[in-house]
């Protein structure tokens, strides 16, 4: 008998000493900085109708369907319908067929205050399935909230953007900062001057500017010496036609026979 009372005791000096006052009369004392709704704590604590938190919520899409490997992200709101500001856990029951990558974590929400979470999965295996947003608001209890989420799980394999671009991955051009490499090597050796890649490739730059400008420079004096022979070509044949046309005798009847021929001789005067 001494025994349980001495225990009675000692539990009670252990016990945490709460705030028993109780607004409402409903038997859930109010809460307080040290004893909060998490601990047990009415949530609503002037209306002695209620003393178990109150959440809105909702999920878009309300429903999905995903192929196997495909993720999924739902954007969730969970709000506090109460007076009071509610610290919360929330987590997410995956399913057999899906693969939960949302983490479980601690949330304040304020009075009437709403909380908006991004909640993705992956699809694992085919079949029906339905993941569960959980939220807790008393400590060492089931969840006071749940928000379910239905998704099918096809059979199909889903191929990603990031799979379809890696098959047509860009070129490897890493020979070219190899040549690089490698010029400046020679160009070192060969001049006893330290160079770095980046003055190769500048030399090479220089290089290529000044060939191009060579190129350019030859193919126009080439077609300038063209353009001057096909000029005297053209110049010679309208001589040459003209010579002919010079030697080509009048035609008959260009001939006036009405005119005399000159005289031979000078008509003196009388």
């Amino acid at each position: 008998m001494r025994s349980t009372a001495y225990a009675v005791i000692l539990l009670l000096l252990l016990s945490p000493v709460v705030n028993a006052e109780d607004s409402d009369g409903d038997g859930f004392a109010d809460p307080t900085s040290e004893y909060s709704v998490w601990d047990g704590a009415d949530a609503f604590p002037n209306n002695p109708d209620i003393h178990e938190p109150v959440f809105s919520s909702g999920c878009d899409p309300p429903v999905a369907t995903l192929d196997l490997d495909e993720p999924i992200t739902f954007t969730c709101t969970v709000g506090n319908e109460g007076p009071v500001g509610l610290r919360v856990m929330i987590d997410v029951q995956d399913d057999i067929h899906l693969s939960n990558e949302f983490d479980a974590e601690y949330f304040d929400i304020p009075p009437s205050q709403s909380l908006e979470l991004s909640v993705t999965m992956i699809g694992l295996s085919e079949g029906i399935a339905t993941a569960h947003l959980r939220v807790f608001a008393r400590s060492n209890a089931s969840a006071s909230h749940m928000v379910d989420l239905p998704i099918e799980v096809t059979g199909e394999q889903w191929t990603s953007v990031n799979t379809e671009g890696n098959s047509n991955s860009p070129p490897d051009v890493s020979f070219i900062g190899k040549s690089l490499d490698l010029m400046a090597n020679w160009l070192t050796e060969k001049t006893g001057f330290t160079i770095e890649r980046t003055h190769a490739g500048g030399l090479i730059l220089l290089a290529t500017i000044a060939i191009v400008g060579v190129v350019r420079i030859t193919r126009a004096r080439r077609i300038w010496a063209q353009n001057m022979l096909l000029k005297s070509k053209s110049d010679q044949l309208s001589e040459a036609r003209f010579d002919e046309l010079r030697k080509v005798k009048q035609h008959e009847h260009h001939v006036d026979d009405t005119i005399p021929d000159s005289p031979n001789f000078v008509i003196r005067k009388r």
